[in-house]
């Protein structure tokens, strides 16, 4: 059964949803305590707050050492579900260094793919912060982040934590 746990960062609320060895998502949500449990008791998830296992505290150690130090390299096991053009995409997301970005168009020609579909997997990346594809940006702006501009400025706000002047 999967678990889903919450944790309080500097920018807000990540849901991680996990089987207790592997994160499968993480995503950044705003909370509504009144329906949160009874929408995840009927989709038969188990909601868990901050640490309550060892792999919760793990993942709590992990992300304290990401906001206190940016350059730290998330070391726990990820398993996004995805396609495979969507996994390669992804793999290569993991080894853009903190500090950096790399353009859709850049990442692409790397895959020997285009832009947009380089674009589409970013939006369908389903361990945001994890998986950084925040440093991947427009040529001309700095696109979108979890398919919706709306969250644009998370993405701008974590690459200022790394040290990206914007």
């Amino acid at each position: 059964m999967p678990i889903v746990s919450l944790f309080n960062t500097p920018l807000g609320n990540l849901e991680i949803m996990h089987d207790g060895q592997a994160i499968h998502s993480a995503v950044f949500v705003e909370i509504n305590p009144a329906t949160a449990d009874r929408t995840a008791s009927l989709a038969g998830i188990t909601i868990q707050s901050g640490p309550t296992s060892p792999f919760c505290e793990l993942i709590a150690q992990e992300l304290d050492a990401y906001f206190h130090q940016p350059n730290h390299r998330f070391q726990i096991t990820l398993k996004p579900h995805g396609t495979a053009y969507q996994q390669r995409v992804w793999n290569a997301l993991l080894v853009i260094p903190v500090g950096r970005t790399l353009s859709y168009g850049a990442l692409a020609q790397s895959l020997q793919s285009s832009p947009r579909a380089v674009g589409q997997a970013c939006k369908k990346n389903p361990i945001t912060l994890f998986i950084p594809c925040h440093r991947v940006i427009g040529k001309d702006n700095f696109g979108g982040y979890m398919g919706d501009k709306d969250a644009l400025s998370l993405k701008l706000a974590l690459l200022k934590h790394e040290g990206i002047c914007i």
